[in-house]
C-alpha cells in the first residue's frame, strides 16, 4: 500500500487527475439533464439556476476566462514558493510543498472547473434555443467554489513560507514515519533487534538480490515480502537500509532459501528505488531536512542563527522518538512466528550523529547554536528512558569536546557551563 502511495505522490498529476475525470462526470450529468431530463428537473430545482442558451454561454465563456486567469495565477505563485524553499531554505524540501494536499486539491479544483466549463459550451447547440438550461447555474457554483478555493490558496502560501510553519511541518512528517513504525514495534509480527544471518546449515540455496534502478532504497513491502517468503520457504536479510544510496549492481539482500528452488522469483517488485528520499519510511530524512534547513540558516549569506536554533529545537522532539524505536535491524515474522524478512537500520547513535555533525562544525563560532545544541539534548534527555539517555552521553562529550573555548567571551563560557550542568544532571 505505501508503494502506491510513493508513487501518487511522485506524480502531481494524479489529483488533479482525478478532478478532472470527476468534472467530465459532473458534466455529462448535467448535459444528459439539459438535453433529456429538463422538464422534469425543472419542477424540483429553484429556476434562478435556469437560463436561456445565450446567456448560459456568456456565464460559461467568462467563468472559463476566469478560472484560467487563477490557474496561471496560482502557477506564478506555486513557482515563486519553490524558488524561496530552494534558495532559503533547502532544495530538498521543494516536494513537501508540490506534494502538500492542499496544493493538489486547489490545482485539481481549477483543474475541474476549467474542464467543466469548457464541455458544456460544447453543448450549447442552436436546437436547445427554446430551453432553458442547468449548466450555466452548476458553472456559477462552480466559480464560487474556485474564488474560495483561491483565497484559501493565496492564505496558505502566505502561511508557507513562513520558515516557522515549515520546520514544524518537517517535524510532524517525521512524527507521522516513526509512529507507524512504533505501531509496528508493538505488533505481533514484528521484533526490533540485532541484525543476524542464518547458519549456513539452516538453508539449502543463497542469492543474492540486486536493484532494477539506480537510486535511494524509498520503500520495503514487508507485508508482502513475508507472504511471498512464507509461500516459497524463504528469509530475506537485507544489506541496505531504507533511505541508502544503491545501484543496478549492488546487493541490497541475501535471499536464504531452506531448499532447492529452480523457479525464478521477481523480488525486486516489493523494493521502491527512486531519485531522491522520501520519508515515508525514512523518518531520518525529515530529520536530515531539518539539519539542512538549520545550516543553510547559519551560512554566511543567509546569517539567520535564530532559525537554526529553532530547527535544532524541533529536533530534538524526532531524537526522542528514534530512541523509543532504537535496535539494529526490524524483522517481520510471519503466522508461525518464523522471522521472514529483515531490515537493517541505523541505530539511535548514529541518527544522533547524522543529526549534529554538520552543525557542529558550521555553527562552532555562534554562541547561540552551540547553546540550542546542548538544549537539544537536554530536551532529548528529559523525554527519553535510562537506556537511551546513556547514548545521548556519548555525544554529549562528542560535542563538549568540539567546543573550542578560544572562540567565546568568559560569559559566553559561563552559559555553556550553566547548560553543561543541567545535563550532567540529566544524564548521571
Amino acid at each position: 500500500m505505501e508503494k502506491w502511495t510513493l508513487r501518487a505522490r511522485k506524480e502531481i498529476w494524479f489529483v488533479p487527475s482525478l478532478y478532472a475525470l470527476a468534472s467530465i462526470i459532473l458534466t455529462a450529468i448535467i448535459i444528459s439533464i439539459d438535453t433529456v431530463f429538463a422538464d422534469s428537473v425543472q419542477n424540483y430545482l429553484p429556476k434562478i439556476f435556469f437560463t436561456n442558451v445565450d446567456l448560459s454561454t456568456t456565464i460559461l465563456s467568462s467563468i472559463a476566462t476566469a478560472i484560467l486567469t487563477m490557474t496561471t495565477i496560482s502557477f506564478s505563485t506555486i513557482m515563486v514558493v519553490l524558488t524561496t524553499y530552494s534558495t532559503q531554505f533547502s532544495p530538498r524540501t521543494l516536494q513537501d510543498f508540490m506534494t502538500e494536499k492542499t496544493t493538489l486539491r486547489v490545482l485539481g479544483v481549477f483543474v475541474g472547473s476549467f474542464i467543466y466549463t469548457v464541455s458544456s459550451l460544447l453543448f450549447m447547440k442552436d436546437w436547445l434555443d427554446d430551453q432553458r438550461v442547468l449548466a450555466s447555474g452548476v458553472g456559477v457554483i462552480l466559480a464560487v467554489i474556485c474564488v474560495g478555493y483561491f483565497v484559501f490558496f493565496i492564505h496558505h502560501v502566505a502561511r508557507s513560507i513562513q520558515v516557522s510553519k515549515l520546520i514544524e511541518r518537517l517535524m510532524k512528517e517525521g512524527l507521522i514515519s516513526l509512529k507507524k513504525k512504533k505501531l509496528l514495534y508493538k505488533a505481533e509480527k514484528i521484533t526490533f533487534g540485532t541484525l543476524e544471518t542464518p547458519e549456513e546449515a539452516d538453508y539449502a540455496e543463497k542469492i543474492e538480490l540486486s536493484p532494477e534502478a539506480t537510486g535511494y532504497v524509498q520503500v520495503i513491502d514487508m507485508e508482502g515480502l513475508a507472504t511471498k517468503a512464507k509461500k516459497n520457504g524463504f528469509h530475506i536479510v537485507f544489506s541496505k537500509r531504507i533511505g541508502d544510496f544503491v545501484t543496478e549492481r549492488s546487493v541490497i539482500a541475501e535471499v536464504y532459501f531452506t531448499k532447492k528452488t529452480s523457479k525464478e522469483l521477481d523480488l525486486t517488485s516489493y523494493i521502491e528505488v527512486g531519485e531522491e528520499r522520501t520519508q515515508l519510511q525514512d523518518a531520518e530524512f525529515a530529520l536530515q531536512k531539518l539539519a539542512e534547513v538549520a545550516l543553510r540558516a547559519i551560512s554566511p549569506g543567509i546569517n539567520d542563527p535564530n532559525t537554526a536554533n529553532n530547527c535544532i529545537r524541533y529536533m530534538s522532539r524526532l531524537l526522542i522518538e528514534f530512541g523509543e524505536v532504537d535496535a539494529e535491524a526490524i524483522s517481520y515474522l510471519d503466522d508461525n512466528k518464523e522471522q521472514r524478512v529483515t531490515i537493517p537500520q541505523r541505530t539511535f547513535e548514529e541518527i544522533l550523529y547524522t543529526a549534529f555533525y554538520q552543525i557542529r562544525i558550521y555553527g562552532e563560532k555562534d554562541i547561540s547554536v552551540v547553546l540550542t545544541m546542548l538544549e537539544c539534548l537536554i530536551l532529548t534527555a528529559e523525554g527519553s528512558i535510562k537506556e537511551v539517555r546513556d547514548k545521548i552521553k556519548e555525544m554529549y562529550e562528542f560535542l563538549v569536546g568540539s567546543i573550542k573555548e578560544e572562540y567565546f567571551e568568559p560569559l559566553d563560557i559561563k552559559k555553556i557551563e550553566e547548560k553543561k550542568a543541567i545535563l550532567d544532571e540529566w544524564l548521571k
